[in-house]
């Protein structure tokens, strides 16, 4: 069975010249998605994608996916100007049964016409499998726990949606995955404002780090349809007080002791000064797009007029400004 449709983000299409439209933050990595008729089997309440969701399948959390056939796409990756030349390819899995066969196929035909790193968002599975996946040409591989605790997993992703997934399954999936690819080549997303506290997201961040596996955080966004279509994102100072906590943790070697909680588990103080924060945000990568190495996934849970949660480019200096008036409150 051979692959003959895929489903590109729209902002990859367009830098693919698949369609034509305008960019003001083109993505550096090319988002890619498997195609099947129908919703995936699995049912995560945020998610468009979901068995029982009344979303459009062309979407996956606010991005429009339009279908192409694969030999088109194949060919415009293959020419694409070295000056528009994707840093990385992403491939975005769904869970029903030919998922395995559809990412060998797809990373095989890439790796025949491009020699851009490819990472696999994919659904827990065997360690045979993901062996497999790797020695055709998959670099990294990703297998999103999304919640921060077992309860909220269940709540969202489990039982409490009817949904096939377990949390101590995920975790052994992302531990399998360790022994199979490059240390630092495992990664995981985390979903902030899913009824979880900042002292959770911490403590699981500060566990992932530990193993190797690279956690990136994405602000929880509401689409029509989905189960969760009527629940609020989180508020961006607190999204900003996680960003800058991982960041800490995953490059300054901090530990959870070095951020203080109040009862609700809130962050209200964090072991840094002033002089340290305003270098951090003059850097500006704490607060960008925490995925894999090339990976900014423009707007994919911000709309382009704000607010923005994870910045696919450069801060300006005003935004700069702005997060640092925001943050040193919770600083020496």
């Amino acid at each position: 069975m051979t692959i003959e449709k895929i489903r590109v983000s729209i902002g990859s299409a367009s830098v693919l010249g698949l369609n034509s439209i305008k960019l003001n933050a083109p993505p550096t990595t090319c988002y890619l998605m498997t195609y099947k008729e129908g919703h995936c089997i699995a049912n995560c309440g945020f998610c468009p994608q979901a068995r029982d969701s009344h979303s459009s399948t062309e979407q996956l959390s606010r991005i429009n996916w339009p279908v192409f056939p694969f030999k088109e796409f194949l060919t415009k990756l293959k020419y694409v100007s070295p000056l528009k030349k994707f840093q990385r390819i992403c491939l975005q899995t769904l869970n029903y049964p030919e998922n395995f066969h559809d990412v060998m196929e797809i990373a095989t035909q890439i790796r025949k016409v491009s020699n851009i790193p490819i990472s696999a968002a994919i659904p827990p599975m065997s360690k045979e499998k993901l062996k497999q996946i790797e020695a055709v040409g998959v670099q990294r591989v990703g297998i999103a726990l999304d919640a921060s605790t077992p309860e909220i997993f269940e709540n969202i992703k489990g039982i409490g949606v009817s949904g096939p997934y377990n949390w101590n399954n995920h975790l052994q999936s992302l531990k399998n995955a360790l022994e199979i690819f490059s240390k630092g080549f495992v990664s995981t997303h985390l979903i902030v404002g899913l009824g979880e506290n900042q002292r959770d997201l911490l403590t699981l961040i500060e566990k992932l780090h530990n193993l190797t596996i690279l956690p990136s955080l994405f602000a929880f966004m509401p689409i029509k349809g989905t189960k969760f279509e009527n629940i609020e994102q989180p508020t961006l100072i607190d999204f900003r007080k996680v960003q800058l906590g991982r960041y800490l943790i995953i490059h300054k070697n901090k530990k959870l002791e070095d951020f203080t909680f109040n009862l609700k588990g809130d962050i209200i103080n964090i072991n840094i000064n002033k002089g340290d924060l305003r270098n951090i945000v003059d850097e500006g990568n704490a607060f960008l797009t925490s995925g894999c190495s090339g990976c900014n996934r423009p707007y994919y849970t911000s709309r382009p007029s704000g607010p923005i949660y994870n910045f696919p480019r450069k801060l300006t200096e005003e935004e700069k400004d702005e997060i640092y008036d925001q943050l040193q409150r919770f600083v020496k």
